[in-house]
């Protein structure tokens, strides 16, 4: 029986209409246009560029730029909104007794800005901090995408006191292909690639995200109630 179920974040409780994340939108303010996202995801997918360095990159042009808080916290607010359902979906989730987790490559700032005071036990991403006059001060990227989310998965479990086959994960595009076939129950959430069809136990191709509510039964009583 599921007693985890972990999300991705960007595509699955967020959404932008182009189908972007926030790392495309905020580089594409910064260097005017696509083609840096472009070079930049194919060095990582050819192996030539790690993954911290890709965020490193991203957010060290973001900070020579002398980017500021309130214009990432604007783009955030004017392109990508919450996914249809997706508060109301975490909401019940908790109320029918799951631990709720993210794993995800996004910015803590989507999270913290579309996604507030749901209740969460867990969140994995992406961090950037600013100093009091809202510049960029430091940042961490996270070791838990791609790959790394089975990592994150399993820790998860350990940390709960149970098995990586009572965790879910609901996800949507390349980088969740490890986790959604690792994971004991997976969901493709308008996937966008084929390959996370074909690896996931049921795909959803639209409509809002309260449709996984289907799937995972009242548990009967508050996850604050068992041990942890």
């Amino acid at each position: 029986m599921t007693k985890w179920i972990c999300f991705d974040v960007d595509g699955t409780l967020i959404r932008q209409g182009e189908g972007k994340v926030i790392w495309q939108l905020v580089n594409e303010h910064v260097h005017s246009g696509e083609e840096i996202n472009r070079k930049r995801f194919a060095e990582y997918r050819a192996g030539r560029l790690a993954y911290a360095e890709w965020v490193a990159l991203d957010i060290g042009d973001w900070q020579r730029e002398g980017l500021r808080r309130e214009t990432i916290h604007r783009i955030i607010e004017e392109r990508i909104v919450p996914m249809e359902g997706a508060h109301e979906t975490i909401t019940e989730l908790r109320r029918r007794g799951y631990r709720l987790a993210i794993i995800s490559g996004t910015l803590n700032l989507t999270i913290d800005l579309l996604l507030p005071d749901l209740p969460f036990d867990t969140i994995y991403s992406n961090r950037i901090d600013f100093d009091e006059e809202g510049r960029i001060a430091a940042w961490e990227a996270t070791p838990f995408d791609d790959a790394g989310k089975v990592v994150a998965l399993e820790r998860i479990a350990r940390d709960a006191g149970v098995s990586v086959a009572e965790c879910a994960f609901i996800g949507d595009s390349w980088n969740d292909r490890h986790v959604l076939a690792a994971a004991g129950f997976s969901i493709a959430f308008h996937p966008k690639v084929e390959q996370i069809r074909q690896i996931s136990d049921l795909s959803i191709e639209s409509g809002p995200l309260t449709q996984v509510l289907d799937h995972f039964p009242d548990r009967g009583g508050a996850p604050d109630d068992e041990e942890r």
